[in-house]
């Protein structure tokens, strides 16, 4: 278990982003970084594929003071891009609060990302789909989002972050600009603490609050790098439909199972929609 009261200093932060500036520099890869992904759960293949095409690997344990994941389908490498995706660092894994992390530790890797300049984050995730619209397989770019915890003002931040600015309205339009044979939606996504799947109960209390997704991550990420001055992408990637719409038992190994299923068109997508990213 994660000491909560540990606290990560601006130091830390500059140290493991020093450390990623010298892997860049020693491969001779560029360090100037512009567009970071965070890829969520069964989702890391994209981060397999920027390593096909030449990107560094750096595993999130040579990184100082940078928490590992240690939930499956989450990595923990760190892959820099090079050639068409140069400028772009793709994290294959996260840490949840569920685990044990404080909200410093889950947003430390957010911060990393500011000391090293990214301008545009995308963030990741398998959810569970609520809508009724919604099927196994399709996207979901967030509008909006709930969530019962405080995390509205993670640690570290000094200002309040204006919630109608979270999710960019540009960058979704140019994810919706690109075509792909995946769905791609748009609702208001909820973050539970988890780790335990939602009741069919909390399922029917979020469907009539108007959420159409339902996650345990994502949102203290997001906060964190609008602060900073991001401009943030969530997408979540709809795994199974929420407990009590489905006869499906719930279970992680289901989740990267059904991601594994869409990874190569969403890799596609994911990646012609980086191409398409302002600068």
């Amino acid at each position: 278990m994660v000491d909560q009261n540990t606290f990560i200093s601006t130091n830390d932060e500059q140290q493991a982003a020093e450390f990623v500036r010298s892997q860049a520099a020693l491969r001779g890869v560029s360090a100037e970084f512009k567009t970071a992904v965070i890829l969520g759960s069964g989702l890391g293949a994209a981060g397999d594929r920027a390593e096909d095409l030449g990107g560094i690997v750096v595993r999130y344990d040579q990184i100082p003071h940078l928490p590992c994941p240690a939930v499956d389908g989450h990595a923990g490498r760190l892959i820099l891009g090079t050639g068409e995706l140069s400028g772009t660092l793709l994290l294959q894994g996260r840490v949840h609060l569920y685990e044990g992390h404080s909200l410093e530790r889950a947003t430390f890797a957010v911060r990393v990302l500011q000391q090293l300049g990214v301008r545009n984050l995308l963030v990741t995730n398998a959810a569970g789909g609520i809508n009724d619209v919604f099927r196994v397989g399709d996207l979901m770019l967030l509008n909006g989002h709930w969530t019962f915890l405080n995390v509205n003002q993670p640690a570290g931040v000094t200002r309040r972050v204006p919630s109608t600015k979270l999710w960019c309205d540009r960058l979704r339009h140019v994810a919706r600009s690109v075509e792909s044979p995946l769905s791609v939606h748009e609702g208001v996504y909820a973050m539970m603490q988890g780790p335990n799947y939602e009741t069919p109960a909390e399922v029917q209390m979020l469907k009539s609050l108007g959420v159409d997704a339902v996650g345990m991550s994502t949102v203290p990420e997001s906060l964190a790098a609008s602060a900073a001055g991001m401009k943030v992408l969530g997408v979540s990637c709809i795994t199974n439909l929420a407990s009590g719409l489905s006869d499906q038992p719930l279970n992680h190994a289901e989740v990267s199972r059904v991601a594994a299923k869409v990874e190569t068109d969403f890799v596609e997508w994911l990646f012609d929609v980086l191409s398409r990213l302002p600068v």
